[in-house]
């Protein structure tokens, strides 16, 4: 006996009602969460999207970046206010501040209203100025005589997580890092403001690329704060440092580098008792001669100075990216020996290189020149 298929599909519909009638406080409830959730996912992603072009209202630019007219106009206040508290050598870093927080469009220039227990821009320009530098002179005589002498960079990054972030300092007998202040800003910072989860959002700009962290922590505040006041350092302003002339030390430094050709490449090495890696070897020759350049290879990168090809010399730095991480991300370095040969470390093992090769051609990025 045949079953019509108008049967069968008034059959299968009857079944549908009874199913539905019988579950639907389970269906009902159901339908309206993921609905629910695909407006959460939404509205979650729209925040991110605006977090990552508007958090602080900062767009990043590669490279040294110049200093606005409506900022330079403070300058002579700023040295002013400086030479009266004993800090001249605070002078770049107090425009390059002002400029990252307000591009000098507001009458409190610093944002510096808040340290001195005041609400937000109560302070006008000479107010915002003194209070400004006061407050990372405190920062400053703290640290210029301990963790090894002056970390202006760590002063600079606790202008934006707040002093405690120097004491913290102190007492890990540390100097800033960027890793040691993304973990302040993940384990400190974010929870004592509800984000207890490690919660990130999106944050894309030049300076999280090079460094590979394309993101900040919810309610952590801004851990690249010192690398984007450094942006400004030496533009406008006077110099932040004063390239040297790299043939002066190249012979000292091509010794030391010498002493431990053919040794292996060794993941995260910094010392000849445990190995070198890239950064770790050039940060150990340049040591040798009396420079600090930093650890790792995005911090001698910030650091030193571009140089053009046609200006480079025997002893200057050459960087590569995309090497491992994202492709604009600085990932290697070595000693410029001349226009066709390096000297680092690399999985071949430590000595001289061919600069000329495809693959270090591919992945150039930049000769730089370390600075005292």
């Amino acid at each position: 006996m045949s079953v019509s298929k108008k049967m069968l599909k008034k059959g299968a519909s009857l079944f549908l009602k009874k199913l539905f009638s019988a579950y639907s406080v389970y269906i009902v409830p159901a339908i309206l969460i993921i609905i629910a959730l695909f407006f959460v996912v939404v509205t979650v992603v729209g925040f991110m999207a605006t977090q990552s072009s508007n958090e602080e209202g900062i767009e990043i630019g590669g490279g040294k970046k110049e200093l606005s007219p409506s900022v330079l106009k403070w300058k002579s206040q700023v040295e002013k206010e400086a030479k009266e508290q004993d800090v001249l050598d605070l002078v770049p870093y107090v425009l390059a501040i002002i400029q990252v927080e307000t591009n000098g469009n507001s009458k409190d220039l610093m944002q510096s209203s808040e340290s001195a227990g005041l609400p937000v821009n109560s302070l006008d320009e000479i107010g915002s100025i003194h209070q400004g530098i006061k407050y990372l002179k405190s920062g400053f005589d703290k640290l210029n005589t301990s963790v090894g002498g002056k970390d202006i960079l760590g002063v600079i990054q606790s202008y934006n997580f707040g002093i405690a972030y120097v004491d913290k300092l102190l007492f890990a007998n540390k100097k800033h890092t960027l890793d040691f202040a993304e973990n302040y800003s993940k384990t400190v910072v974010a929870p004592s403001l509800g984000n207890s989860s490690g919660q990130i959002y999106s944050y894309i700009n030049d300076v999280s690329t090079l460094h590979g962290k394309p993101y900040l922590y919810l309610n952590g505040g801004n851990f690249f704060y010192a690398e984007l006041v450094l942006e400004y350092v030496g533009t406008g302003s006077g110099n932040g440092g004063t390239p040297i002339n790299p043939q002066d030390y190249y012979k000292d430094l091509i010794a030391e580098a010498e002493k431990y050709e053919g040794n292996p490449y060794v993941w995260g090495g910094s010392n000849p008792s445990e190995g070198f890696d890239c950064s770790g070897l050039t940060q150990w020759v340049y040591g040798k001669s009396g420079f600090q350049i930093g650890r790792v290879t995005t911090d001698q990168y910030t650091s030193t100075q571009k140089v053009s090809l046609s200006d480079a010399k025997s002893g200057d730095l050459v960087f590569f990216k995309g090497t491992y991480g994202s492709p604009d991300y600085i990932s290697h370095v070595g000693i410029y020996v001349n226009e066709n040969t390096m000297y680092d470390a690399n999985d071949s093992g430590i000595g001289y290189h061919n600069l000329k090769a495809s693959y270090w051609q591919e992945h150039f990025d930049s000769i730089r020149r370390v600075q005292k």
